[in-house]
């Protein structure tokens, strides 16, 4: 089969169940032209046909006697035809390889072969047990790196739901105890993730991997159904076309009773964490020369053209046969035998310095600040002057949704329908800025100087902020501060630069040195949006090119990329797996203790053990 045509976000990220599924859940029988739709897209190996096909296999293992024999029969075909991992034979346009299509083809393999052990699949003539126990493999390996080292797509509200689906599919059907138990625990990691960094029920962190409408509008994150099955807090009607739809039928899941009342938790507390690893970390972590391993997590980071992955990069390519892949084809410019015999790839990768560097997802300190009021969300000092892509730095977050966020506008590297789409206007950074945050205070630096990279499309030079006025009870703009309220929230940005207010929800500050401060306050705190205002001009702030200094009631000085003092004590942006009120570990944990109000998880990923406890 011939690589297809790419088919466009819109599409790929469209109607992955079908919103019948809630009516087979409770035993009653359907119009099978959503299901029969779902297989369609299947057969033509579409990108994201994974995300239909665990769909299927869910029907298939739990609703089957509910269908036509016709619809079973097109579904049976469906999974016996396809093309389950990128060392299979064939060609294909789909993208195996981030961390949650990892865990979706490996979950779709593995319950395939368990469904059809003694079946030939045609796609490689290998019988459905060898795949069940290939992918067993991938599966627990899968799940042990996220136990340990936490995930690489962080904090994502469009992510989450692609890892959530296949881990319940795998509890309720795989019938293999350390998977199930294993899986539980990747699910509590979640929606503790999740449970810490929402905000009136939202989940509205930093991020690894976010896109425009969810940054914008928090109403329109993928994990929306999720959240609100699962904590209570938000009010919706459920979309069933979505991949969240195998969450809500999920019959032996429950969110632990602990990270419920996390979720709800109003109390102003510092939640700080690590997550991933940073690409000179993995080969010390991973280092035997392992494409199912190290290969595999790189991939996951999405690090291709990286000078510490670009040697693995091209052994995959070659050894899976990828000439054709939508989203990898262009390695064959750089996949030149000599090169890669004499060592040079990584001396080429420094010389061209590529922007596609900027498409890995490396290691997150992140700081989430949490009050009633408001919400600040930072990744420390994520790799600042490098490029960037769908990495979402810092977000404020106001009451009633409010969202304020900076970016460096980008352009994609590419023009085609499989990578067109990041970074981009308000998706990513084109450069990264340094963005250090303490308690209610963020301090933020962009220098765009850095040298133009290969693919690199025109360097805006130019910041933008998102500050929605529209959505706001009040807001005041005048030469280098913005002040917003929402709610009992306040808002303040302070800069020696002059801010342009462009558009309803945008500000822009021009320059190839651009430095301001995000100050965050509280009726409660501060008195009236009058007194807030007053106080945060009053505070002095001395800026240059790499250095901010603000003084207020404390003194804060920042210097790029090399740190932010308070009061002259450096503050540590090198954080453990968990630094929270409710879970503190050392990075590479053995194990967890998560507690809350009276209630408690353990967790011991080797020993197989989750244990609720309820204190008296």
């Amino acid at each position: 089969m011939t690589a297809k045509a790419d088919v466009g976000m819109q599409i790929k990220m469209n109607t992955k169940s079908f919103k019948e599924i809630i009516d087979l859940h409770h035993g009653k029988q359907i119009d099978e032209s959503g299901i029969l739709e779902l297989v369609d897209f299947v057969n033509e190996r579409h990108d994201c046909a994974d995300f239909r096909m665990i769909v299927l296999i869910k029907v298939y293992h739990q609703y089957r006697d509910l269908l036509s024999e016709k619809t079973v029969s097109a579904i049976r075909s469906a999974i016996l035809n396809f093309k389950y991992a990128m060392s299979e034979p064939g060609s294909d346009g789909m993208c195996y390889w981030s961390e949650n299509h990892q865990l979706l083809f490996a979950t779709c393999e593995f319950l395939a072969g368990r469904l059809f052990p003694d079946s030939v699949f045609q796609n490689d003539q290998r019988k459905g047990s060898l795949h069940a126990k290939d992918a067993q493999a991938k599966i627990l390996q899968w799940l042990y790196h996220r136990f340990i080292y936490g995930f690489t797509e962080w904090h994502s509200n469009t992510y989450y739901e692609e890892d959530i689906a296949p881990l319940c599919v795998l509890i309720d059907h795989s019938n293999d105890l350390e998977i199930i138990e294993k899986s539980k625990m990747i699910l509590d990691l979640l929606f503790l993730d999740m449970a810490m960094h929402s905000y009136e029920g939202f989940f509205v962190a930093t991020s690894g991997r976010c896109y425009e409408e969810q940054k914008r509008n928090p109403e329109k994150a993928d994990v929306n159904d999720i959240l609100a099955h699962a904590f209570g807090i938000l009010k919706r009607d459920y979309d069933y076309t979505r991949l969240s739809s195998l969450y809500l039928i999920c019959t032996n899941y429950q969110v632990p009773e602990v990270i419920k009342r996390i979720a709800r938790d109003s109390n102003t507390s510092v939640i700080k964490d690590s997550m991933g690893l940073d690409l000179k970390e993995v080969k010390r972590e991973m280092p035997k020369r392992d494409l199912l391993e190290r290969g595999l997590f790189l991939w996951s980071m999405e690090a291709f053209t990286n000078s510490e992955s670009i040697n693995m990069t091209l052994d995959m390519f070659n050894a899976w046969n990828l000439k054709e892949n939508n989203f990898l084809r262009d390695l064959k410019q750089v996949n030149i035998p000599v090169l890669r015999r004499l060592g040079l790839l990584p001396l080429v990768v420094k010389l061209l310095n590529p922007a596609t560097q900027g498409v890995a997802i490396e290691r997150a300190n992140t700081y989430t600040f949490k009050t009633k009021d408001y919400m600040l969300s930072t990744a420390q000092q994520y790799h600042p002057k490098f490029f960037g892509d769908q990495q979402h730095i810092w977000q404020a977050t106001l009451p009633k949704q409010v969202s304020i966020f900076s970016t460096h506008p980008g352009s994609p590297m590419f023009d085609d329908a499989a990578r067109n789409f990041s970074p981009s206007y308000w998706v990513g950074n084109g450069i990264n800025p340094d963005a250090i945050q303490h308690e209610n205070k963020l301090f933020v630096i962009y220098d765009l100087t850095l040298r133009k990279g290969y693919l690199e499309r025109k360097r805006q030079q130019f910041i933008h902020i998102h500050f929605p006025i529209e959505l706001m009870d009040q807001h005041q703009i005048e030469l280098n501060h913005a002040f917003g309220r929402s709610g009992s929230g306040y808002i303040a940005i302070k800069t020696n630069h002059l801010i342009e207010q462009i558009s309803a929800y945008e500000l822009i500050i021009r320059g190839k040195h651009v430095s301001f401060v995000v100050i965050m306050g509280s009726a409660a705190k501060d008195g009236s949006l009058e007194s807030f205002i007053e106080k945060v001009k009053h505070a002095t702030l001395e800026t240059d090119k790499h250095r901010m200094r603000l003084s207020c009631q404390d003194i804060y000085v920042m210097r790029f990329k090399r740190g932010l003092w308070v009061d002259g004590k450096r503050i540590n942006t090198d954080h453990q797996r968990y630094e929270t009120p409710y879970v503190k570990s050392q990075r590479k944990p053995e194990t967890f203790s998560i507690s809350h109000q009276g209630h408690a998880l353990y967790l011991d990923f080797k020993n197989i053990k989750r244990l609720e406890k309820t204190h008296v």
